[in-house]
């Protein structure tokens, strides 16, 4: 498996946008933009005829692993958009619909999830379009969740040690701007949280870096778009979803995956 630092033919050193998801060790889920998605017509991104609005049915985990993400509900499915500015995304169009996608199986299976103790990295690019409410963007239950409160404060709730508030003083989200959001675990002994912001005018913004957050639990992923099924949907459109179990991101591996992202041109 390709790494930074590593060599390819020539000798010449492994380029940062060379660098995908897969390459880095530990990747368990991961949902790409206009990838994978079939609407509720039948219509897909593979086929190319997605048609403004459409109702989602799915979409499929690029990991391997199979966890695709799917919704049954009429009322819960989110939308496909043909806007320029959001297409390849999904769109959550109302936070008190209870739109959400249910994974098939939770991060690391559901014998496995996620240890205490355990390394992890959440990456997710979404445009969060309002903040009249509470956005959980993944989770399994109330206490297992990335939630935005406002557009200053996220809220993370894993297991049931209680809550980290990562929260700017002037800092803020935009409601018309994308950004990329990574929720790292690292040194699992004692469990470091860091949560990075980047996009607009954040170049991989550590948020609220001097909180210092810890928290070792274990605990469970399977929702896209909330909490749990119908707690705190979110407002707003995701584009990309990724999950690393036992792997926290380094900063240049962290750096690595924006430029891949974002070299996707939607």
């Amino acid at each position: 498996m390709l790494g930074l630092g590593n060599s390819i033919t020539g000798g010449a050193a492994l380029e940062e946008a060379a660098l995908a998801p897969s390459d880095i060790s530990g990747l368990d889920v991961w949902f790409k933009v206009n990838t994978g998605i079939v609407a509720n017509s039948g219509n897909s991104t593979a086929a190319g005829n997605m048609a403004d609005g459409e109702d989602i049915n799915s979409w499929a985990d690029q990991s391997g692993n199979d966890r695709h993400a799917s919704q049954t509900t009429a009322s819960q499915k989110p939308h496909w958009e043909t806007d320029a500015a959001d297409f390849g995304g999904l769109v959550w169009p109302d936070d008190t619909a209870d739109t959400h996608l249910d994974m098939a199986t939770n991060v690391g299976g559901n014998s496995d999830n996620i240890a205490a103790n355990e390394d992890f990295t959440i990456m997710i690019r979404v445009k969060l379009t309002a903040f009249n409410t509470v956005n959980a963007l993944i989770g399994s239950a109330g206490q297992q969740v990335i939630k935005w409160n406002s557009n200053k404060k996220v809220t993370i709730l894993i297991g049931g040690a209680g809550a980290s508030h990562f929260e700017e003083s002037s800092d803020t989200l935009a409601t018309d701007t994308y950004y990329i959001q990574t929720l790292t675990r690292s040194n699992g002994a004692t469990g470091n949280l860091t949560y990075h912001v980047h996009g607009g005018s954040y170049d991989d913004k550590s948020w609220d870096d001097a909180e210092n957050h810890t928290d070792t639990d274990a605990f469970e992923l399977n929702n896209i778009g909330c909490a749990a099924d119908g707690v705190l949907p979110v407002e707003g459109v995701f584009k990309d979803v990724l999950v690393w179990k036992g792997t926290a991101l380094s900063d240049e591996q962290r750096s690595a995956m924006y430029t891949y992202i974002l070299a996707q041109d939607y």
